[in-house]
């Protein structure tokens, strides 16, 4: 376990951003906000899927190579969305993939990159490899999990008994049976993304803090901020009816995650 003394001061995990440019501009401003304030850099760990399904996936790719670029330490962790996007560039897309990527999202993401009909594949990866060759650098760099302290960040969750080394790709991108239901402790406490939870709110669990609040299609955007290796506070950038975008903090409520299962608000 690494020593809370060299620990960054602030951790920031966002899960599932989907294409919404617009409420990860909101939270990175918040961010940057705050780490002036504090003068000290923060660290963001982008839990994967990044793309597919909402408006604007190539500006995420921009903004989240942009906070790589600032704040270093902050990673990104490769979604199963993600996955998709990078097979296409490698030139490895298999048919199946690709026939559950279109179907899963990936046609607004192939849009928002070229002009090309969909399955021109071959000729949209030169399109996106040519105009944007920091994206492929940025998915080819990215992680399956990251540990930091008590705490480890993944896409979809881990295999309960199976050590983090070990772990497969796939169950670390994919995983929900057999991790969504385990009630025991692992050895760190998972924060995850991948499976919107049912209160569309952050969620704190005993043994994991999951955070995909289904942003493409709720407009809510969530980030856990772990600080001394503890748990601190959320943040969510929300649209509102008036179409303003607002930014709140949520303090959860530590004791009762002892019961299992805490809605953060």
């Amino acid at each position: 376990m690494t020593p809370t003394e060299s620990l960054p001061s602030d951790i920031y995990a966002i899960a599932d951003i989907h294409g919404r440019a617009d409420l990860l501009e909101a939270m990175l401003g918040y961010i940057a906000a705050v780490s002036n304030d504090n003068q000290s850099p923060p660290v963001v760990l982008f839990l994967g899927d990044l793309i597919d399904r909402g408006p604007h996936s190539p500006k995420v790719l921009d903004q989240v190579y942009s906070t790589l670029d600032r704040y270093p330490g902050s990673r990104l962790i490769l979604g199963n969305h993600d996955f998709y996007l990078r097979e296409l560039l490698r030139g490895t897309l298999t048919d199946e993939d690709a026939i559950n990527w279109m179907d899963w999202g990936g046609v607004a993401t192939v849009s928002a990159y070229s002009d090309r009909p969909v399955p021109d594949f071959k000729n949209i990866a030169a399109d996106i490899r040519r105009v944007f060759p920091h994206h492929a650098d940025l998915l080819e760099n990215a992680l399956t999990f990251k540990e930091i302290g008590r705490f480890c960040f993944v896409h979809a969750g881990i295999r309960p008994g199976v050590q983090l080394e070990s772990q497969s790709e796939h169950d670390l991108r994919w995983i929900r049976a057999g991790f969504l239901d385990h009630l025991d402790l692992f050895d760190h406490v998972v924060l995850n993304g991948h499976t919107i939870t049912k209160s569309l709110r952050p969620e704190v669990y005993s043994n994991r803090i999951a955070l995909d609040t289904g942003a493409y299609r709720t407009g809510r955007l969530s980030a856990a901020v772990i600080r001394h290796d503890e748990l601190s506070h959320f943040v969510c950038t929300e649209l509102t009816e008036t179409g303003r975008i607002e930014v709140g903090e949520w303090q959860p409520d530590l004791k009762a995650a002892a019961d299992r299962f805490l809605p953060a608000f």
